[in-house]
C-alpha cells in the first residue's frame, strides 16, 4: 500500500550529523516530520522539492541568545533570524524581567507565539542578577515555579550568581531543583570561574556555559564536564579565539550562540549562519560547523528529535547554494516552507523613568597628586580592564578629554540614586551617549564628555520613556524603546534604519569600530571581570565589593 506524506525532496545533498558528511539522497516529509532519509518506493508525496543539486542541512540554532538586546520584540526577531536559516533559539527574556517582573516573561511568551520560530525560553536565574545594582523586579524561585508548566519554557537560564550557588543560597538552589523536578535543565555563567569553582556548578548539575574566551577556556569547561557555547555576538567576539580548541573527538560539546547581538548586525553579517561561515573560513569542515550548529545546540538543551535529517526528526532545514560563503535559499520550519507572517506588535505597558539627575550630582572630586580607578573598555569584549592612571582635572575635579569620559548609572525605577565614575575606551571628543539598555538591572547609563549634554540626554530619555540617545554640543538623535525601554515597537526594517543614524551620530563624536550601545550596556554588568559601575558605585570584581573612586 502506498504512504501518502506532505513533501519528497529530491536531488540534493543532504548533511548527515552522525557521520559528518553530505549524502546524495532524499527526505520524505509528512506534516512537522521527516518520515524517511533515503528511497522508499512504496511512499508517495502531495509536493516534491527539486533541490537541484543544492545542499540541505538541518536549521540552525542560537544556544543561547537575549532577543531584546536586537532591539526587536520576539516577533519581528523571529523574521529577520529566520531569514537566515535560524529556526531554532533557547532565549533568556532576563532582560524584559529585570524591568517588568513576571509580567515581563509573559509578554514575551505571548509575543512569541506570533512567529514559526520555535522559541525555547530558559527562564531568568538571577533577578536582580545581584545585591550590588537595583532592577524594576524580584524574582524568587516561588515566581518562577509555575512557568515550567508552559511548553516553551526549557530550563533555567544562565545560573551567573556564583557566589549564591557556592554559599548553597536557599533561593538559588531552590530554582535550581523546581527546573530540575520539572524534567528541564540549568544554564550556566562562568565568567572568570576557576577549575575548582567550575566544579561547583556542575555539582548541582549546571551543564552548560557561553562565557569562554579562548581555547584554553573552553577546554576547561569541556574537562569539567560542560557543554560549550561557542558565542559570537555584537560585542562579545570569542569564536576565533575558541576555533582551535574544537577537533572531531570534542565537537560533539560544542555549539554557536550569539548572546548579544543587534538586528543591524544579524542583517548586515548573519546570526548563527555567520559563526557557521567564520568557523569554515578558519579551516574547520563543513559537515562539522553545521552539525555543531544544529544537533549539537538540541542536545545540549536537553531537546530530542531536533538537529537532524532522518527519520523521526521535527522537519526544520534550510536550503543552501554551497557549502562556504553560503546563501539560504529556502528555509522549512515544522514542515512548512517560511514565509514571513503577518505580525502585530503590542507594546508592553510602559514603566515610566522614575530618575533625577542634575549638574552637580555630575561633580567628581579628584585629588590630582593620586591615581584614580578607571574602567577600560576592551573591545570586542564584556570584560573590562582594571586601570589605576592618573586622569585630567581642573581645581581638583575630573575634566572629561578625549581619552576619559565621564560614566553615569541611575537607578531609574525608584530614584535611589546614581554612581559615578571614569571610562576609558569610548573616543569620545564631544557630546554624550545614554540608555536605558544596562545589564542586567536595565538603569540609566550615560557616558559623556560635557554635563550640560549628559543633562540633555538623561532628560530625553525621560521624554521618551527609555531608549537610546545621542547628544552632541545639544543636537539630539533618538531611538525610543517603547517595550520596557529594551525593545521597539516597530517592525526590524525602521528599528535596523532607525538604529544606522543613531550609529551615524555617534560616528560624528568618536571613530571607534564597535559598537557603542552595546558595549556601554555591559559597563554596568558586576557579575563580569574586572572593573564596572552600577547605580550604587564603582564595583571591582575581583574583590566582590564597591571601591572608592580613588584609595
Amino acid at each position: 500500500m502506498i504512504q501518502n506524506v506532505t513533501w519528497h525532496i529530491i536531488n540534493a545533498k543532504i548533511l548527515d550529523v552522525f557521520n559528518l558528511r553530505f549524502d546524495d539522497t532524499e527526505l520524505w516529509i509528512d506534516k512537522n516530520q521527516i518520515i524517511y532519509r533515503g528511497h522508499r518506493s512504496d511512499l508517495s508525496a502531495i509536493h516534491t522539492f527539486d533541490a537541484q543539486g543544492q545542499y540541505i542541512v538541518p536549521g540552525l540554532i542560537d544556544a543561547h541568545v537575549h532577543i531584546e538586546s536586537s532591539l526587536l520584540a520576539p516577533s519581528e526577531f523571529g523574521k529577520l533570524v529566520l531569514s537566515h536559516g535560524i529556526t531554532r533559539i533557547f532565549a533568556d527574556p532576563h532582560e524584559i524581567a529585570s524591568v517588568s517582573g513576571v509580567s515581563g516573561i509573559q509578554y514575551m511568551l505571548e509575543d512569541a507565539r506570533q512567529s514559526p520560530l520555535h522559541i525555547h525560553y530558559m527562564l531568568p536565574s538571577s533577578v536582580p542578577a545581584t545585591p550590588f545594582e537595583h532592577a524594576g523586579a524580584t524574582l524568587h524561585a516561588d515566581a518562577l515555579k509555575p512557568f515550567y508548566s508552559v511548553p516553551e519554557v526549557n530550563g533555567l537560564a544562565e545560573v551567573m550568581d556564583f557566589p549564591a550557588v557556592f554559599n548553597e543560597d536557599e533561593d538559588m538552589h531552590q530554582k535550581i531543583v523546581d527546573a530540575q523536578s520539572a524534567g528541564k535543565h540549568v544554564d550556566g555563567h562562568a565568567s572568570g570561574l576557576s577549575r575548582q569553582q567550575l566544579a561547583s556548578y556542575r555539582k548541582y548539575g549546571i551543564d552548560t556555559d557561553h562565557e569562554s574566551e579562548n581555547a584554553q577556556q573552553a577546554l576547561e569547561r569541556l574537562n569539567a564536564g560542560f557543554s560549550v557555547f561557542v558565542r559570537e555576538g555584537t560585542v562579545e567576539r570569542d569564536e576565533i579565539a575558541i576555533l582551535p580548541a574544537i577537533h572531531t573527538a570534542n565537537q560533539s560539546h560544542f555549539s554557536f550562540a550569539t548572546d548579544d547581538k543587534t538586528a543591524n548586525d544579524i542583517q548586515n553579517e548573519g546570526s548563527i549562519d555567520f559563526s557557521v561561515k567564520l568557523a569554515i573560513k578558519h579551516g574547520m569542515e563543513p559537515a562539522m560547523a553545521f552539525t555543531i550548529s544544529s544537533y549539537n545546540a538540541a542536545q545540549a538543551q536537553h531537546i530530542q528529535n531536533v538537529g537532524a535529517l532522518t527519520d523521526g526528526f521535527v522537519a526544520d532545514l534550510v536550503v543552501i547554494d554551497k557549502l562556504t560563503d553560503f546563501t539560504v535559499q529556502k528555509t522549512m520550519v515544522n514542515g512548512e516552507w517560511y514565509t514571513a507572517p503577518e505580525t502585530t506588535v503590542t507594546p508592553l505597558a510602559n514603566q515610566q523613568l522614575n530618575f533625577s539627575l542634575s549638574a552637580a550630582d555630575l561633580t567628581l572630586p579628584i585629588d590630582a597628586t593620586k591615581p584614580a580607578h578607571v574602567i577600560n573598555i576592551m573591545p570586542h569584549h564584556i570584560t573590562t580592564e582594571h586601570l589605576v592612571e592618573h586622569v585630567p582635572t581642573v581645581d581638583n575635579l575630573f575634566t572629561p578629554d578625549d581619552i576619559y569620559a565621564k560614566i553615569i548609572v541611575a537607578e531609574r525605577y525608584h530614584d535611589l540614586g546614581h554612581g559615578i565614575g571614569i571610562i576609558k575606551g569610548f573616543g569620545l571628543k564631544s557630546g554624550a551617549i545614554a540608555s536605558t539598555i544596562a545589564h542586567d538591572s536595565h538603569n540609566v547609563i550615560i557616558a559623556g564628555t560635557n554635563d550640560a549634554d549628559i543633562i540633555l540626554a538623561a532628560d530625553t530619555l525621560r521624554e521618551i520613556g527609555g531608549g537610546q540617545v545621542v547628544v552632541n554640543n545639544g543636537e539630539i538623535t533618538k531611538l525610543p524603546l517603547a517595550i520596557g525601554g529594551l525593545m521597539s515597537d516597530q517592525s526590524f526594517q525602521h528599528v535596523i534604519k532607525a538604529n544606522k543614524t543613531l550609529q551615524q551620530a555617534f560616528s560624528n563624536m568618536s571613530d571607534i569600530s564597535y559598537d557603542p550601545f552595546l558595549t556601554l550596556s555591559f559597563m554596568a554588568l558586576p557579575v563580569i571581570p574586572s572593573l564596572k559601575i552600577t547605580d550604587q558605585g564603582l564595583f571591582d570584581f575581583n574583590r566582590f565589593s564597591f571601591i572608592q573612586i580613588q584609595d
